[in-house]
């Protein structure tokens, strides 16, 4: 009767251990909604305490240095965003699979942003006159603009993911820890 009840402690042990993991799919979901929180939370700080006050060469050259590291950080994570979206996991169902292809989509429009914002940074880094920087800027906020609504749309989607009528896609997202921050539907960019 010994061994009978050790392996039923064992089994019991074992089950209890395995229902804590997350599964696959919740995994992945999480891996998309860090990789989103991260960029939403760099691309709000692309512009913050930046000193534009003095237009001097020095002035010009160090606001530009710090912009253009600031632009290499957010499309760091913009590629880490596009990775997590496309590591589903392997046998995923179809509403998983849609979901990485709409997100993939979504994903796309915040890069063509930040393509945007790139090349007005490197306006802002060509710059030589006042005229000059602040065009660079403007074209850098309406770049950053529409960044901030497709990384918008892009929370929006996946909070919308929370009352899919598919079970997988709607527990994935739900029990996934980092995407408590998109229930609410977007960022304040």
């Amino acid at each position: 009767m010994r061994p009978r009840l050790t392996a039923l402690a064992a089994a019991t042990v074992l089950l209890v251990a395995c229902s804590d993991e997350a599964s696959p799919e919740t995994d992945w979901a999480d891996g998309v909604c860090s990789a989103w929180n991260e960029l939403a939370a760099d691309v709000r700080g692309l512009t913050e305490g930046l000193n534009v006050d003095s237009l001097t060469p020095e002035a010009l050259d160090q606001l530009s240095s710090e912009i253009s590291d600031r632009v290499d950080a957010v499309q760091a994570s913009a590629q880490n965003l596009t990775e997590a979206i496309a590591d589903t996991p392997e046998g995923a169902d179809q509403a998983i699979e849609n979901a990485q292809k709409e997100l993939a989509d979504e994903a796309d429009d915040v890069r063509a942003g930040l393509d945007d914002t790139g090349q007005a940074i490197q306006g802002l880094a060509d710059a030589t006159t006042a005229e000059d920087v602040t065009s660079a800027l403007s074209d850098a906020q309406a770049g950053l603009t529409q960044t901030g609504q497709a990384l918008s749309t892009l929370g929006d989607t996946v909070a919308g993911y929370l009352s899919s009528a598919d079970d997988t896609l709607r527990q994935a997202f739900d029990d996934a820890q980092s995407c408590q921050q998109t229930r609410t539907g977007g960022t304040s960019s």
